[in-house]
């Protein structure tokens, strides 16, 4: 009983220090964070002159969250990744409806 009352203490902890993290964190910057990686990775063609720039528009957040991690064919870094994961993240938290 008494490993039970712990493990669930040590649940309740990891479950506030996660949320106590997300809400304090700043919110990724479209601009300054998420744009120079794609520019770095998908420039000229996703950029205004390129030829895949109508169809899918780089340097527009909402073009990005349509597409999700399928970006992750030309970004392999973990870190990049990561911050990308991020914007999309708060992006769903912010309009439920974009999944």
């Amino acid at each position: 009983m008494r490993r039970l009352i712990l493990a669930l203490a040590f649940l309740l902890a990891m479950a506030l220090a996660a949320s106590t993290t997300t809400t304090t964190s700043k919110p990724v910057d479209f601009d300054k964070e998420i744009e120079p990686i794609l520019k770095a990775k998908c420039q000229p063609c996703h950029f205004p002159g390129g030829k895949m720039y109508e169809r899918r528009p780089f340097d527009k957040p909402a073009t990005i969250v349509a597409l999700g991690e399928k970006l992750f064919t030309r970004i392999h870094d973990e870190k990049e990744r990561a911050l990308i994961r991020a914007f999309l993240a708060e992006q769903r938290q912010a309009t439920p409806s974009a999944r």
